[in-house]
């Protein structure tokens, strides 16, 4: 039988039966258990420059305000090491060059394995002091799913960049990975 000790105030429990001892080493292993597997799951940092060209664009004037367009468009990139060629579809929603985007993205390692992830984000144009147009791109995203060494990805991060060209895009990625055992 358990039984129940004040000690400075406080109520203790001292455990007695086998019952209760055998319950209690149980949950000591689950919890030890848990946090061996959280640790066993290392994360991965990611950081890098990636430079994105926009292959496919299709626009229509929504026709409620001046500027106003829904935007569908792909694009491909390559990261800076030329390990990532990512495949983006994509969709904004601009008036005059700023708005919200959101896509998906496929990301293929050319060392093995596929991951996917969605990203959201704000695009905004400025006029530059020579009055040329200035776009620049920040959002976040998170890591939906991965074959090969991929399986069982989850994570996220953030990304920020600019129009460098006709349809060129330079992006700074940076979050971090795990893969779920």
């Amino acid at each position: 039988m358990d039984r129940v000790v004040v000690e400075g105030g406080k109520a203790m429990q001292i455990f007695k039966s086998k019952r209760s001892r055998m319950l209690l080493i149980i949950l000591a292993s689950i919890f030890a258990f848990g946090v061996t597997s959280a640790s066993a799951q290392d994360k991965v940092k990611v950081k890098f420059k990636k430079y994105i060209v926009i292959t496919k664009y299709e626009s229509t004037e929504v026709g409620d305000t001046e500027g106003h367009f829904l935007m569908q468009y792909e694009a491909k990139d390559i990261s800076s090491d030329g390990r990532f060629i990512t495949y983006k579809r994509a969709q904004g929603d601009y008036i005059k060059g700023t708005g919200a985007h959101k896509g998906y993205n496929e990301v293929v390692d050319r060392e093995g394995g596929t991951y996917f992830n969605k990203y959201e984000g704000i695009a905004t144009t400025k006029k530059s002091p020579e009055g040329k147009p200035i776009k620049t791109v920040k959002g976040t995203y998170t890591y939906t799913k991965g074959t090969g060494k991929y399986e069982g990805i989850q994570g996220g991060g953030n990304y920020q960049g600019m129009m460098i060209g006709k349809g060129i895009i330079s992006v700074d990625v940076e979050g971090e990975y795990f893969i779920k055992k």
